[in-house]
């Protein structure tokens, strides 16, 4: 029955992450770039210019909110960096091919635009919850902007699901790169897996300042570490540059062997896992990974909109430098594990590197583990009182020990689905509110220039 089900939904994951997703999305993107007169295009320059050019500065913001704007982009990044950057990147090339890399590159431009719109509602309709933090998303831009609390609450069901069930994936993620890190760490593995709870819970307990203040110094420092050892990685192995990169666009269009055999990937398997894989780094009009820019100190909700853009930026260069080093590298393989690929692709290079990339991806899997304990709990916040919500951390960490303690091959495609209904519904709402999206950012930018 649970394999009949599965099946099912790996079918409707087909049709709903495949062409019609790209239909759905580019359409969307579209209508959102024409009306938004292209600033993610037209303003990129000026966007890096005031989002990482500010990151450090102590005079950043000085709106409502509880959190810096870089401190809430780094709170979102840290949702997804490590599940999407590294091991979401991995699934994508062993579900769907080398070519998925371009299909997510694609997936990323669309998704820049999406997320700056979306994070402009949330900003809009947030609100100050009881614990003096703010809080923003579905359960409040529906209700106040639609006038259709019911399906708001329905959308943050649906988050709160895909938060569990992402913890567990990434739980999992950690305890595989222990595993395979430490010597004998496997005999261990509920001992490491009560360690990851109780760390996850430390933090989450504090709240979104005590998750902003280590994301704001964690997520940075890993990225560049991990940037600069992809680099060296594929450096390393130049001579496979030219080949692979003509294999991703090859891959992206047509069918293409590989290991030179029979078997291949088709363009609707690297479309599918590509687009899937690609918003889900993005995070771009599914609610889950933007809501973290709610707590966010600006005046306009334009000025923690462009971040998304430069989120979704930089977050596309970690997956390519991903993607690059594992098939530059030639561990890729179908039957691989994506939880551990990326760290044997840098240990072909040195087994020192296996071991310092192996340990980012636990960090920054950490990192996203703790993103989804305030997402969850923030969520039910909106539509239920800020006590009740905290229920949620049980829930939490029990998904989170779940995770560390089974396999979970099957979970990526049940969390795609859950998505997939979230994003639909989402990418909705935000056309029904795209009139008031373009009316505020085309007024901040007219403003500006001014």
């Amino acid at each position: 029955m649970v394999l009949q089900i599965l099946k099912i939904i790996k079918s409707i994951n087909g049709f709903l992450w495949g062409p019609a997703a790209l239909i759905f999305l580019g359409l969307i993107g579209i209508y959102l770039t024409i009306g938004t007169k292209g600033v993610h295009i037209r303003k990129f320059k000026l966007i890096l210019s005031k989002t990482i050019g500010k990151i450090g500065k102590k005079n950043e913001d000085d709106g409502v909110g509880v959190l810096t704007s870089a401190q809430s982009m780094f709170t979102s990044l840290a949702s997804v960096i490590g599940m999407g950057s590294i091991v979401g990147v991995a699934s994508a090339l062993i579900y769907g091919g080398p070519g998925a890399i371009v299909w997510m590159w694609i997936a990323a431009f669309i998704g820049m635009i999406i997320k700056y719109a979306e994070i402009i509602i949330i900003i809009k309709y947030r609100r100050k919850a009881e614990d003096g933090t703010y809080v923003g998303g579905p359960g409040l831009y529906v209700k106040n902007g639609l006038n259709i609390p019911g399906l708001g609450e329905i959308l943050v069901a649906l988050m709160v699901i895909v938060c569990l069930l992402s913890t567990m994936i990434q739980s999992n993620v950690i305890i595989e790169n222990v595993i395979n890190i430490i010597p004998n760490a496997k005999n261990y593995k509920i001992v490491v897996t009560i360690i990851n709870m109780i760390l996850a819970g430390l933090v989450v307990i504090g709240g979104i300042k005590r998750i902003g203040d280590v994301a704001e110094k964690l997520v940075p420092f890993m990225s560049i570490f991990y940037l600069i050892a992809s680099i060296i990685v594929i450096g390393f192995n130049y001579q496979n540059i030219i080949p692979i990169i003509g294999l991703m666009f090859k891959g992206a269009v047509r069918q293409v062997s590989i290991t030179g055999g029979a078997l291949g990937y088709g363009i609707m398997k690297a479309m599918q896992f590509g687009i899937a894989r690609g918003f889900f780094v993005s995070g771009a009009g599914q609610a889950v990974f933007t809501v973290s820019h709610a707590p966010a100190r600006v005046k306009n909700p334009v000025e923690q909109a462009i971040y998304g853009v430069t989120e979704i930026f930089l977050v596309t260069i970690i997956c390519t430098a991903t993607g690059l080093a594992v098939l530059t590298s030639g561990v890729f393989s179908p039957d691989n594990n994506s939880a551990i690929m990326v760290t044997q692709a840098f240990a072909q290079t040195s087994k020192i590197f296996g071991y310092a990339v192996g340990i980012a991806t636990i960090l920054f899997a950490y990192t996203t583990v703790i993103g989804f304990g305030y997402i969850g709990e923030s969520q039910l916040s909106t539509i239920i009182s800020s006590r009740k919500s905290k229920y949620y951390r049980i829930f939490y960490l029990i998904a989170a020990f779940i995770g560390g303690i089974t396999v979970l091959d099957s979970i990526w495609d049940i969390t795609d689905f859950f998505l997939a209904i979230i994003m639909v519904i989402n990418l909705i709402v935000i056309l029904l509110k795209s009139r008031e999206i373009f009316d505020i950012s085309n007024d901040y930018w007219r403003n500006l220039k001014a």
